[in-house]
């Protein structure tokens, strides 16, 4: 996969807490970082590894997830460009720090992949960018809970509901044309990251169909009714 340094660029402007810093910040972060690249359904790290760093993604996406005893997934996050994960053990402070869950591409993707130590060295002579990256961090775990919020509190139809008008934040009640949200990975994946498994997941997009709210294709969604989809997600 070509990865140019534009690329490497862009996806650090769109990040919360890289797109914060200065452009000479960026460009000392973008040296100490490396290039890797990964074919679909590579794990890059499993539950209790050893820490060695974390992943900025530049291209394709991520899932990460814990498995239950008996085998079955929670999806924690699904990452995709512009998106950075794993940073958490940097703060941790202890001398055998492991990754707290398993990280597996879902495409082929690029990362820039930043080693702890050369990471903290960094933040060692320019202190002042531990603040954006707690800030950043505090913003993930704010979102961690209104996820455990909506899988505990709100059924599938309003999660679905909820997750589809987050993809189009600034899309119009009544936009001329329906918004879309493309499918970028499996809908197994999108039913673990909602809390549910595929079947019901299935029966949630046909009850939106029924609705007029959405038309959903094999490969994306389109949403016809987004003022109907808001006052579900709000009537909840």
């Amino acid at each position: 996969m070509d990865l140019s340094r534009s690329d490497v660029e862009s996806a650090m402007a769109d990040h919360s807490f890289f797109g914060g810093l200065s452009s000479e910040e960026r460009a000392e972060l973008m040296d100490r970082g490396q290039v890797q690249t990964a074919t679909s359904g590579t794990i890059l790290f499993q539950h209790g590894e050893a820490y060695r760093g974390f992943y900025l993604v530049v291209k394709g996406s991520v899932h990460i997830y814990r498995l239950s005893p008996e085998g079955r997934m929670l999806v924690l996050h699904v990452m995709r460009p512009g998106e950075s994960f794993a940073e958490v053990p940097l703060f941790e402070g202890g001398n055998e720090d492991t990754y707290p869950a398993t990280a597996e591409t879902l495409a082929d993707s690029a990362f820039l992949f930043f080693p702890e130590a050369a990471f903290l060295d960094f933040i060692d002579h320019n202190p002042r960018t531990a603040l954006h990256m707690l800030g950043q961090m505090a913003g993930r775990l704010r979102e961690a809970v209104r996820q455990l919020d909506a899988v505990s509190l709100h059924d599938v139809q309003e999660r679905l509901a909820r997750h589809l008008v987050e993809q189009v934040p600034a899309a119009p009640d009544d936009p001329e044309t329906p918004p879309t949200v493309k499918l970028d990975i499996p809908k197994s994946i999108l039913a673990a990251e909602l809390g549910t498994v595929p079947e019901t997941l299935s029966r949630a997009l046909r009850a939106l169909e029924e609705e007029d709210l959405i038309r959903s294709r094999p490969s994306e969604i389109a949403l016809t009714d987004v003022r109907g989809l808001r006052r579900l997600v709000r009537r909840n």
